[in-house]
């Protein structure tokens, strides 16, 4: 059974960090601080550039902990992304006093520099009533590109979701323990859990449609998630070569990955299995750990099928898990028709925030989460 612990994972939050985010850095870095502030102000004044052709970086051995490269990672990441995409014309290089710092945090932290859900998800919030839980009604985003609702919802929705999901790891992680010890009483006890946890997750990722309007967030929240993936930015004293970067991407999510790997369901299409991989590279690289280590050993689905013949009740509430994770892909394809196919001019932007053609990708993914039913 994993250890939950050396993975960076926590019981009570999955992949949420165990402490909040930190709101501030420390004091050599405070012009980082006010521009973090700042940046939805330059963006709506068209001063991004010229205002961070002046910016400059600390030693960024200064930050000594996870928690100070995860703020700053997010900062760095947000006025890149604003430098990129918010003013022509469109840059080929991105200079070195952005760029240096950007891809050294980046190697500090295990992923590629760009903006990624680890930053704008896991590490992007506050709580406004300390005392309170993490749930969307009490989180606020601790940067913003342009601000407003839309925008805040967008990510502390998502981080929200984050938080109901984590109880599921803790049961899955032991049914699999249970499975090994074969014990299907227990097995089916725990997936019964994870059965009522699913369903709580669903029905969070519907709560995206309360607060965030798909038009809001196709032209005014999209584009700072924009990867570079086909012609590829040059990192001014980092790399001669382009880096080719893919965008922010709900399948940079640990957590659904991490379902998958406990209840084994594969993911080996060529319209899946390729992007799926290559996301985990966005990870945080113990939450891609967990996820590869997690499918390791028998799986939950080989399990309950060795056991078809005689624990029909496992079977039963097995396949419900099943559902569920079906429901939440069909849910999620029609969030990304709405707020992307629906958005683009006469519907022909079939692209995700990933940079990969979303409806064969989900489609297939469905396919093959409903082929586990057993």
């Amino acid at each position: 059974m994993l250890n939950f612990a050396d993975y960076d994972v926590s019981p009570e939050r999955g992949f949420l960090p165990a402490e909040d985010p930190l709101l501030s850095l420390p004091k050599p870095f405070a012009e980082w601080d006010r521009l973090s502030a700042e940046l939805p102000y330059l963006v709506l004044t068209g001063r991004v550039r010229s205002t961070l052709a002046s910016f400059t970086s600390p030693n960024l051995d200064l930050l000594t902990t996870t928690a100070e490269l995860e703020r700053a990672m997010l900062i760095m990441s947000a006025l890149g992304m604003a430098y990129i995409w918010t003013e022509q014309p469109e840059i080929e290089l991105l200079p070195a006093n952005l760029a240096v710092p950007w891809a050294t945090l980046a190697n500090k932290l295990g992923r590629p520099p760009m903006i990624t859900h680890s930053s704008v998800v896991l590490n992007n919030w506050r709580r406004l009533d300390p005392n309170d839980g993490i749930h969307a009604d009490n989180l606020a985003c601790t940067q913003h590109f342009m601000g407003g609702m839309d925008e805040q919802w967008f990510f502390t929705a998502t981080a929200a979701l984050e938080a109901i999901g984590a109880p599921a790891l803790i049961s899955l992680n032991e049914a699999k323990d249970a499975a090994e010890q074969n014990n299907p009483a227990k097995v089916a006890e725990l997936l019964t859990m994870v059965r009522d946890v699913f369903k709580e997750v669903n029905a969070a990722l519907l709560r995206i449609y309360e607060r965030c309007e798909p038009f809001i967030f196709y032209n005014r929240i999209r584009i700072f998630l924009a990867g570079w993936d086909q012609t590829g930015i040059v990192f001014e004293g980092v790399s001669r070569t382009p880096f080719k970067m893919h965008g922010g991407s709900a399948a940079q999510s640990s957590l659904i990955q991490a379902y998958d790997a406990a209840l084994g369901i594969e993911h080996l299409h060529a319209e899946t299995r390729p992007f799926l991989m290559l996301m985990r590279e966005y990870m945080p690289p113990k939450h891609r750990k967990f996820v590869e280590d997690l499918a390791e050993g028998l799986s939950i689905y080989d399990f309950v099928q060795s056991n078809k013949g005689s624990e029909p009740e496992l079977v039963v509430v097995f396949n419900q898990c099943i559902d569920q994770l079906d429901e939440f892909r069909k849910a999620h394809m029609e969030i990304a028709v709405r707020y992307v196919l629906n958005q683009g001019k006469n519907g022909e932007d079939g692209l995700g925030t990933g940079g990969t053609s979303f409806v064969p990708f989900l489609s297939e993914a469905r396919k093959e989460t409903r082929a586990k039913r057993t």
